[in-house]
Formats: structure tokens, sequence, C-alpha cells
């Protein structure tokens, strides 16, 4: 990472004393080859965020005293195998905060949901690449009908607690609608990290199209040197339809890197639903060349029955009923 750290030092007398602010610039550059397949179609082709998605940043903080600080953080969603940038600027986050030490922080702007967060940190492939745990959940990530808060919520204050020796962590999360159908959010997130042992419980409420769209996630993770195990279970309902989603995961020591493995499975209930289920299973290995880069091999399948037609990143398109499979190789350097 490279920092810029800058003093700012009292530029008239009316300023009682100083202040000191850093900027550090951020991000991930993650590029591929995936070979997928869905149905009888297959594709090959370059692709970002197989491992982590692609993102430029800046944030920083200033000190302001008596364990009070004042932080920003502006985060945008690079394409690197066209060098553009995916949705609006600083789409991926746009915050503004007020911290301390004793009493956590509150913050202002475009963030992540509670419940994204155990989807994100307790499955071994996270959300993105062939095996991405959002493979299989229904309308990633918009939600149902025109919920936009699957991921993030626009226009949100959170409360996050502060970190301390207990352990407990959590946010709270109201995202002002501001006459978007979709897009007033309101969400909760409360967990406990002690030494091997993290585990958490979230819920997320959208308002949209005169109902809500309600988010359950409860998961964790548990460290047995040198294993790794995940499990997460998401649900998703609007009005008589809901998905629920568990997925088991682990990661292994093996020799530098980490072999990963997971099965997830996906069941549909609701008025139009007859069998709509879908499987999926992932296995890959990632090797680091530094504390920066790595290299990584990701394979995957997701067996679809009934009208589910899931597929993999990189996939031509789900086809209801048949399976889809992808292969990833890429490379991910973090600066």
């Amino acid at each position: 990472m490279k920092r810029i750290a800058i003093s700012v030092s009292m530029l008239t007398g009316c300023l009682p004393a100083l202040s000191q602010s850093s900027v550090t610039i951020f991000g991930i550059v993650d590029l591929n080859i995936t070979h997928a397949k869905a149905g009888d179609a297959t594709t090959t082709q370059m692709d970002q965020g197989g491992k982590l998605p692609s993102r430029l940043g800046f944030r920083g903080t200033e000190d302001l005293g008596g364990g009070l600080a004042a932080s920003f953080w502006l985060e945008s969603a690079l394409v690197p195998d066209t060098g553009g940038i995916s949705g609006a600027y600083f789409g991926r986050r746009s915050t503004l905060s007020l911290s301390s030490t004793n009493w956590g922080e509150i913050r202002l702007g475009r963030d992540y949901v509670p419940t994204f967060w155990n989807i994100s940190n307790f499955t071994p492939f996270g959300t993105v690449g062939v095996a991405g745990s959002s493979n299989i959940i229904l309308g990633w990530p918009s939600g149902y009908a025109n919920a936009t808060t699957a991921v993030r919520a626009s226009n949100s204050i959170a409360y996050h607690l502060p970190q301390t020796a207990s352990g407990i962590y959590g946010q709270a999360t109201y995202a002002f609608g501001e006459g978007v159908d979709g897009a007033r959010h309101t969400g909760a997130r409360i967990g406990w990290a002690s030494g091997p042992v993290n585990v958490a419980v979230a819920y997320g409420s959208t308002s949209t199209q005169g109902a809500k769209y309600k988010t359950w996630a409860a998961g964790g993770t548990y460290v047995l040197n040198p294993v790794k195990l995940f499990v997460n279970y998401h649900k998703q309902q609007r009005l008589g339809d809901s998905q629920a989603n568990i997925t088991l995961g682990v990661s292994v020591a093996a020799g530098a890197g980490q072999l990963l493995a997971s099965v997830a499975q996906s069941n549909r209930s609701g008025t139009s639903v007859s069998n709509d289920d879908a499987r999926q299973y992932g296995i890959g290995y990632v090797y680091p060349l530094s504390k920066r880069t790595d290299i990584y091999g990701t394979y995957s399948m997701i067996k679809n029955e009934g009208a589910a037609g899931f597929a993999t990143a990189g996939s031509p398109g789900g086809v209801a009923g048949r399976s889809s499979s992808g292969l990833q190789m890429g490379i991910t350097h973090r600066f």
C-alpha cells in the first residue's frame, strides 16, 4: 500500500491545536482465464474477480483528539481486462464517519448491508468466482423484485460497535429510500470472535413493491490448524416466495498454499415453485507468490433441478434444469 501522510498545521490563530491526517491509496487487481459451460453452450474468456473483486480506493483518517476520529472511504469497482470501471464511481463504498475507541462508529453513505458479511466471510470462496457462494442465490446481487439492497445500500446511516476484548462485534443499518422503490432498508448483525471461533447472525428488511423483502443469515468459522471450517445459512423471502441456502466449506494448508472446497445447497419454496433446487460443488487452490500476490485455480459445478437455471461465473447463461460448470485460473495482486 502506498501511504501519503499529511500533517495539517494550524493555518490561523483560531485553531487551538494541530491535527493529524493520513490518506491511503489501496486496491486489488484480479485477472483470470475462465472456461465455463451452461447446458450445451461454452465460453472461454478473460474475466476479473475470480478470487477477489478488482478495486481502487482511497481512505483516510483524521485524529480529532480525545479518542475521536473522522474517516472517509471511497472505493471503485475496476474492470482491469478492459481498463474500465463497473457501475457508478465509488459504487463499492462511499462513506464518511465519526468513530471513538469507547463508543464505536457512526458511518454515513453507501456501504455493505449487515447480512452481506455472513456470505462473504463464512464461505471459503467468498461471493465471487466460479465457486462463489452467490452463484446459486436467486437475484444476486439485487434480491427480489426491485430490491437493490442484497449487498449494499445507498443513503445509509450505520452504527458499528467498538472493538473490545470481549470479542463481540456488530452493526445496525438504516437506509433512506429517498423515493426509490427497493432502496429503503433496515438491518442488523451481531457476532462474536474469540480464539478459533467466529460466529454471527444477521437480519435485513427492504420495502419493495408494497411488500417486505427479508433476509436472514447465520454462520461461522472454526480454526483447527491446519484446517478452517466454514458454515453459512442464508434465507431470503418476499410474500410467499422464499429461498434458503446452506454452504459447508473447508480450507486446508497444503504446501505453501491453501486448498479450498465447498458444497452449497439451494432450496426454493412458494406457490409458483416446484422442486427448483440446485447444488454447487467447488474446489480450488491458492498459492502465494508473496504477501501481496497470489495465483489460484478453481473448478465448480452446479446441478440444477426443475426450473432452476443457476450458472457459474463467466457462463454464457443458465439453462433451466441443466448443469453448469466453470474452470478458472488467475492471479491476484493487492496494493
